[in-house]
């Protein structure tokens, strides 16, 4: 199995900032983990390799607990279930070295993770927490520090997404022109769906565009795609057409936009 990382694979998933006390020269205080997703390809009985950098650019020696969680949806939204509560977990075949993690102030330490796809498994998704035991600073109180790694897997061809209406709302005072759209992964694999929005005047030219962010929408998940265009919009009626992309194939809604 082998790992497609189709962005900066050291961008973090979870970071903690808190304000350092004491002279002006205090620096930020950060803990990040890398790489933050994980898009693998292959099928089931294959086993994956894995080696997660954690950087520690605080001033506290911090200590880690490893553990992996499955990550399934329900009613449309993630959930983390403890490994080997599922008949398919992939949790559950997690293999971490080392089990737990001390990490210097400023400085960075890895962990190498396997994980085993099982037979017959049905959800696409797992994730390896780091679970915090050292006590940091949040404000006038005290929190444990939890960050994690999401490894996602594509077993297969049948990717789909479904969108519902695209939703138009016209500039005000305060807020921006909006363009929205509700879409679901009702295939059976992960999907990063991407899109762009044009506005086109009664005439068919072209007024601006304007770009939905990426989201990664697991299988049954579903989100929420929004697009603001920042430009001046005179009254009148306008054209909005939102196209989305996803593993190489494109979905495209339109819509009114009217400016009172």
């Amino acid at each position: 199995m082998r790992s497609r990382l189709t962005s900066l694979a050291l961008a973090a998933l979870a970071c903690l900032l808190w304000a350092a006390t004491g002279p002006a020269e205090a620096r930020a205080q950060s803990i990040t983990l890398s790489p933050a997703v994980i898009p693998l390809t292959g099928s089931a009985g294959q086993s994956v390799t894995q080696v997660l950098t954690l950087q520690n650019d605080s001033d506290l020696p911090l200590a880690f607990e490893l553990e992996a969680r499955d990550v399934v949806v329900r009613d449309g939204a993630r959930v983390f279930v403890e490994a080997g509560v599922l008949p398919d977990s992939i949790a559950a075949s997690a293999v971490f070295t080392p089990r737990e993690l001390r990490v210097g102030a400023r400085s960075r330490a890895t962990v190498t993770v396997i994980l085993t796809l099982p037979a017959g498994v049905r959800h696409r998704a797992a994730v390896a927490l780091f679970r915090g035991t050292t006590p940091v600073p949040s404000g006038d109180r005290q929190a444990l520090l939890s960050l994690g790694s999401l490894f996602t897997f594509t077993l297969s061809d049948r990717v789909s997404i479904a969108a519902g209406a695209l939703e138009a709302e016209p500039p005000s005072a305060s807020a921006n022109a909006r363009l929205g759209s509700t879409l679901v992964n009702d295939g059976a694999e992960p999907v990063v769906p991407a899109g762009m929005a044009v506005i086109l005047d009664a005439g068919g030219r072209l007024v601006g565009k304007a770009p939905f962010a990426a989201r990664r929408l697991l299988p049954g998940e579903r989100t929420t795609l929004v697009a603001d265009y920042a430009g001046d919009l005179g009254a009148g009626t306008y054209r909005a057409v939102a196209t989305f992309d996803y593993a190489g194939r494109a979905l495209t809604l339109t819509g009114s936009l009217v400016v009172p």
